[in-house]
């Protein structure tokens, strides 16, 4: 799915969260029925706190507790609960139920790798076949991107939604919808880690400017230094996440908790 089209141009950080709101709703709409069920509603709720880094790790997830906080019965949180856990997102708690999923370096290392092969797989077939509708979307792209440079947010974890978005559209421009597909499902797999890249001080001015290097690569049918730049970028991006990892699990060992213990 592209979100270029929710974006508008110029726009901030606080305007992408709210147009990934209605995507998220849109997501959330049964294929079949057109309505939004209570265990859709779970799935995305409980699935965007994991994804941002939220769930404390090792924690039991209660169904009852994540019921009280989203406003829905238990079996529509188990639904989702086990649709999470066959999505790897989730693993089996020692006491039963479920707890966060967090991966390990060796893992991060193998997505990474996916993500990279896929990726520069993507960029050489747009390169390679680029029409008159893909020019138009790099145009867009482009644009929205010299928009967020003019007025570069904070640091911000959120920040890795914006990052997602820009090269999910970069792979869609290759008209292989099925490996774009196949980039989210990897990118969402690191998220929850990678939300720490953009706590790193400098780390988005860095990686609004690569952006428009290799934007601008494509465009001019630049294949060798296109796939340069953007494998420079991912593989720096890598760099970061592997540095910060400990980072990541110290923040979901402590968020979460509060005076009366679990809030999960």
């Amino acid at each position: 799915m592209s979100y270029g089209l929710l974006i508008n141009v110029p726009f901030t950080l606080s305007q992408f969260r709210r147009n990934m709101f209605f995507v998220v709703l849109l997501s959330m709409r049964s294929a079949d029925t057109g309505v939004y069920t209570a265990s859709m509603l779970a799935y995305q709720e409980i699935k965007s706190c994991i994804l941002m880094g939220e769930v404390p790790a090792g924690i039991r997830l209660r169904e009852e507790k994540l019921a009280e906080r989203i406003g829905v019965s238990r079996t529509p949180v188990r639904e989702a609960l086990l649709r999470l856990h066959t999505e790897q997102f989730l693993e089996r708690h020692h006491e039963g139920g479920y707890r966060i999923a967090v991966p390990s370096a060796r893992i991060i290392r193998e997505l990474y790798e996916v993500r990279r092969a896929l990726e520069l797989f993507a960029l050489r077939r747009t390169v390679d076949d680029i029409g008159d509708r893909d020019m138009e979307m790099l145009e867009q792209l482009e644009e929205e991107w010299v928009a967020l440079g003019a007025e570069v947010p904070s640091c911000d974890p959120e920040f890795v939604l914006l990052d997602e978005d820009f090269h999910g559209r970069l792979a869609e421009s290759s008209g292989n919808q099925q490996l774009a597909e196949e980039l989210r499902r990897v990118n969402e797999r690191i998220r929850p880690i990678r939300t720490h890249d953009f706590l790193t001080p400098g780390r988005v001015e860095v990686t609004i400017e690569e952006h428009l290097g290799v934007v601008s690569a494509v465009k001019f049918g630049k294949t060798s230094k296109a796939e340069e730049l953007l494998e420079r970028h991912i593989r720096q991006s890598q760099a970061v996440v592997e540095a910060s990892s400990f980072k990541a699990f110290e923040r979901m060992l402590t968020v979460g908790i509060d005076e009366a213990g679990s809030i999960w």
